[in-house]
């Protein structure tokens, strides 16, 4: 009797073990496939200085997944507001050169990476491929990085929790699903957060206001893919 106890808990322990994981984080994704034409793409992100703590998070929560779903990816990290300007924006340049498709990510609260990017030849800004942007109130720069020659903008309105809506967005993207899709259920899943959050916050939680802040917004070709350059 025992023994089939001790079979039964063994067998049902991973089984909650993987609900309690998908009840306060998300499903696991068993398909890891990279989405054709790697070769042909590069991504570069970049997190402004905040705690040390935010920047471990950011950095394992994206390295990992733009090492295995681009050709070469490069992650900076700012010790100051104007640190790693020049370096990012060399290789920024380089990698346009080199690239038919550039992602960049911006995990930056409010902050002025548009004006960086400016200064680069036309020709190159129009590898550009999605541009996110976590930063606050940052929403209003998506016709400026259109015009610069980003493919597609995705930004949030106001003070915002982006950090939640990236976990859920980022794994998405890069496994090749259509970008307003991937927004569209990155929201969901952030407002499904928030909600169940709210209960447990003593009333420092607002889930609606916190979402009407957070929720983002998806600008130019809504139906991009990371695999694009394979098509």
């Amino acid at each position: 009797m025992r023994k089939r106890s001790a079979i039964a808990v063994a067998v049902l322990m991973p089984c909650v073990a993987y609900l309690v994981v998908v009840f306060f984080t998300e499903r696991v994704f068993f398909d890891t496939r990279v989405p054709p034409g790697r070769e042909n793409r590069a991504a570069l992100a970049i997190r402004d200085n905040v705690t040390p703590f935010q920047k471990w998070g950011s950095k394992i929560s994206t390295v990992g997944y733009l090492r295995r779903y681009y050709d070469q990816s490069w992650y900076f990290t700012q010790s100051n507001s104007d640190g790693q300007r020049q370096a990012f924006v060399d290789r920024l340049n380089k990698a346009l050169e080199a690239y038919p498709q550039v992602d960049l990510i911006v995990l930056a609260h409010t902050n002025k990476v548009l004006h960086w990017v400016t200064y680069l030849p036309a020709e190159r800004r129009a590898h550009l491929h999605l541009v996110y942007n976590t930063g606050c109130h940052n929403l209003p720069q998506a016709p400026e990085w259109l015009r610069l020659g980003a493919k597609a903008y995705v930004g949030h309105p106001g003070k915002s929790a982006s950090s939640v809506f990236y976990f859920y967005f980022l794994r998405r993207w890069v496994r090749g699903e259509t970008l307003r899709p991937a927004v569209d259920e990155s929201n969901r899943l952030m407002r499904l957060r928030f909600g169940q959050a709210q209960p447990f916050s003593l009333g420092h939680l607002n889930a609606a206001k916190l979402m009407y802040e957070s929720e983002a917004v998806c600008n130019g070709d809504s139906g991009l893919r990371v695999e694009d350059c394979a098509l």
